[in-house]
């Protein structure tokens, strides 16, 4: 659809939908879920943290998978925590960071329309969904349950961007009946944020980490009232790429199995063209390409980062939609596209340029960030006005910049965290140190991954066999991608030790036996 007659008919919708008479929350908003949790006796502990699960509606009613179903492993989930209960000797504390369900995706039959364009579910339409998505997941969560009722084991869930209402009680309540919460061996992280016993280590989803376009605002506020019914409030990252995913995923059904998670859409557009408005298209791009690890940066530059580079903002925001196209390999589809004279690709580049000066949507390290990636991916380096040198010899600072400042917020109230653990990405990270903004104090981070079957850009091409990647997408099923699930892991520390995370990857196949390896086994890849 060309963008004016998308306008035109953003408009005519707004023109002909009723003034609803809204209200902010207050006294009578959703009760929040409570649980019985009962804590163990003080001991050496065992963490684990997985995340990203993304249980679903299951199966459909001829036996086949719903195409939106990411989670299919039953046999993998059970010998991970069969093997995880060894290690620990059934003294685990395993956490689930956010995106244990899938509640982004409802079925036909449960509409979410929502009152306006930010408003999804309500409350009743959304613990119909959880309803669903326990009983298709029904043995799944039947293992879960036995793994929390072993020995001293615990399983504490954070609510992520995708079941953030779990935090409300009448849409928890049929996942809680399904867990049995009531054995108090099951802890319901309702503000997001979980904290070990001794308080070194802290996990969080990470949606809420600088500018994610999954952010919510008002967290943990995420409900609001019109005209007497309470509806879920959607973030810009469930508004429209997640509304992609939701639409395509019938023709590509590994769209988001790429990781970054963005991938599959950037290869969708190289299939179908681009689509929807300038600025929904422009906000993807930035997604995707400030959701690229520090890893990944350092991988790029062939060997492990040392210094800092500093680059002179002004002149990369003066740079306009170069600032995002450059960031962009050059064989990458997206950039091709964009690097065309349509009138697409110019209302496109107009509101990339709007976004480069716009410091409160690009503050100052997200425009680092994307500098860093340009001196990865060009030979002339545009946000600085003298020749830089070998950039190999350089660390790519700003996701540290950006992270700084989050776990300075964090540590207020947190002081003795040392150790910080985040998913969200869908991409594991290595364990790496940041010095907290405005403080002597150091903190290590790991990123969990994904605790489904992934493949990244690199092992995505290299699986093609003879394909175009768009064809790829279209035909390749999940049940083709390597039997990886990556989680980190956090043993007991010896007295006076800190605790010191691992980033792991769990390989099983349905049929066969599973072991841990490093995340990037090559095949995991």
């Amino acid at each position: 659809m060309k963008l004016r007659r998308t306008a035109a008919f953003m408009v005519a919708i707004i023109l002909a939908s009723p003034v609803a008479q809204v209200r902010a929350d207050d006294a009578n908003a959703p009760d929040v879920a409570t649980v019985p949790y009962q804590a163990p006796a003080a001991s050496p502990r065992h963490s684990v943290f997985i995340s990203d699960l993304h249980f679903g509606v299951g199966k459909q009613a001829g036996g086949a998978w719903d195409p939106t179903e990411d989670f299919r492993w039953p046999r993998a989930l059970e010998g991970f925590l069969n093997k995880i209960t060894e290690d620990g000797e059934q003294r685990v504390d395993l956490v689930i960071v956010g995106d244990f369900l899938e509640l982004w995706q409802p079925p036909a039959d449960i509409k979410c329309g929502g009152a306006s364009a930010d408003l999804g579910c309500t409350i009743d339409e959304m613990a119909a969904l959880v309803g669903k998505v326990a009983a298709e997941h029904a043995a799944d969560l039947a293992i879960l349950r036995a793994f929390a009722e072993r020995g001293d084991n615990r399983l504490h869930i954070i609510v992520g961007n995708h079941d953030s209402t779990l935090r409300y009680a009448a849409i928890w309540s049929p996942l809680g009946a399904a867990l049995n919460a009531g054995s108090g061996r099951i802890n319901l992280v309702t503000e997001g944020l979980w904290n070990s016993a001794d308080g070194r280590i802290l996990a969080e989803h990470g949606n809420q980490i600088g500018q994610d376009v999954n952010k919510y605002a008002t967290w943990p506020t995420i409900s609001r009232r019109v005209d007497g019914k309470d509806y879920i409030v959607r973030p810009w990252g469930e508004l429209f790429v997640q509304r992609l995913f939701n639409d395509q995923e019938k023709t590509y059904s590994i769209i988001d199995n790429l990781s970054p998670e963005t991938a599959g859409a950037r290869y969708r557009a190289a299939d179908r063209g681009l689509w929807g408005s300038a600025s929904d298209v422009a906000r993807l791009l930035s997604f995707n390409l400030l959701e690229t690890s520090l890893r990944q940066k350092s991988v790029m530059l062939g060997k492990p980062p040392a210094g800092k580079v500093n680059w002179d903002l002004g002149i990369a925001r003066g740079k306009g939609a170069m600032l995002f196209l450059y960031a962009l390999p050059k064989e990458d589809p997206l950039r091709q596209q964009l690097s065309k004279d349509d009138d697409e690709a110019k209302a496109i580049k107009s509101e990339l340029t709007r976004l480069a000066n716009d410091k409160e949507q690009l503050p100052d390290a997200e425009v680092q960030q994307l500098c860093d990636m340009i001196a990865a991916n060009e030979k002339d380096q545009i946000c600085w006005d003298m020749q830089l040198g070998s950039l190999a010899e350089h660390f790519l600072s700003s996701k540290s910049k950006v992270m700084a400042k989050h776990l300075a917020a964090r540590q207020v109230d947190h002081k003795s965290m040392r150790v910080f653990i985040y998913g969200h990405t869908h991409q594991f990270e290595e364990p790496w140190r940041v010095d907290v903004e405005g403080s002597a104090v150091t903190i290590t981070i790991a990123n969990t991954g994904a605790f489904q079957r992934l493949i990244d850009d690199a092992g995505f091409l290299r699986r093609l066999g003879g394909r175009a990647p768009e064809e790829a997408l279209r035909s390749m099923s999940l049940e083709e991608l390597p039997p990886c699930y990556t989680a980190v892991v956090v043993s007991a520390p010896a007295p006076g030790q800190l605790p010191v995370p691992k980033t792991v990857a769990w390989r099983m196949p349905e049929d066969g036996a599973g072991s841990f390896t490093t995340p990037d086994d090559p095949r995991c890849r």
